[in-house]
């Protein structure tokens, strides 16, 4: 299937998309059990749990987060645990993965967005999984910290995809795209991987430090993941699809920072935003 950031799915597509999702995240959770691996819902999928009991019925994707001490394992276990059938991406792997996470991925699926439509790495249907560290307590040093990852993920970005998926329309979004294509040729001097150690290293600038807050300082508005320890722990669970999903301690208030007080009322059909890959494959058809 190809697609645009103004199409839609198809219901039929969007369930089928959504029961793999759950698949991987099955998968995961079953590794996450065997070898004490900590993690947690995050974003829509809390949304999704508390509001819907399952994923949002028109979302894509599935978040989830850990803390750096597990995340860093993965490169060793999924291969181990889920090679046969999973693949894990993320920018120590491929230089030219374009974001702070990392994917569990499904092999022989294709999902691309059509801002990754040229990127030379496997994009297949995913599971995405967000690195929280520890974060200063001190407003200052908070907003130092957010302004430096900021900056540099979005470095990040442009290197790797001069069209990046932005939430504009109309006049606003021509502007804004013709600045990343002016940002991507100038990101051009700087190595991919250098860009990738830079961000790793400004997100694990407080690694050690006995802080209140954990959180991943990426994202178009990092102080919405920035939390309260006692917020996120101790974990709890809550139904997930068919499935129990592990879930930050205090998830409304969680839902609150990320998405404000209405977080319970679904938006109207109209407000919903859809931005549909470029390329879906399932793996057992030409295209989707």
């Amino acid at each position: 299937m190809k697609a645009t950031i103004d199409q839609v799915y198809s219901p039929e597509t969007l369930r089928r998309l959504q029961l793999v999702e759950l698949e991987i995240l099955k998968k995961f959770d079953a590794m996450c059990k065997k070898y004490n691996l900590e993690y947690f819902a995050v974003y829509g999928t809390v949304l999704g749990a508390i509001r819907h009991d399952g994923i949002i019925p028109w979302d894509d994707d599935i978040d989830i987060a850990m803390p750096r001490k597990d995340y860093e394992r993965l490169a060793e276990i999924v291969p181990l645990e889920m090679g046969e059938d999973y693949t894990l991406l993320n920018g120590q792997i491929d230089p030219h993965y374009p974001f702070v996470t990392s994917r569990i991925m499904k092999k022989g699926t294709e999902f691309r967005m059509m801002s990754m439509k040229n990127v030379p790495c496997e994009l297949g249907i995913f599971l995405d999984i967000f690195c929280f560290d520890e974060m200063p307590d001190d407003p200052a040093e908070l907003k130092k910290l957010l302004r430096k990852t900021w900056v540099l993920e979005k470095m990040l970005v442009l290197r790797n995809t001069p069209f990046p998926n932005l939430p504009y329309r109309g006049i606003k979004r021509y502007a804004a795209y013709a600045c990343c294509a002016v940002g991507s040729v100038v990101m051009k001097v700087f190595p991919r991987k250098t860009l990738h150690a830079w961000t790793q290293k400004a997100a694990q600038s407080y690694t050690g430090k006995d802080t209140h807050h954990i959180g991943w300082p990426f994202g178009l508005e990092p102080i919405s993941s920035y939390y309260p320890k006692d917020m996120v722990y101790p974990l709890d669970t809550h139904i997930f699809e068919d499935m129990d999903v592990i879930m930050p301690a205090k998830p409304h208030d969680m839902m609150r920072i990320v998405y404000g007080d209405t977080y319970m009322t679904p938006p109207p059909e109209g407000a919903k935003s859809y931005i549909v890959p470029y390329r879906l494959s399932f793996g057992d058809e030409d295209e989707a």
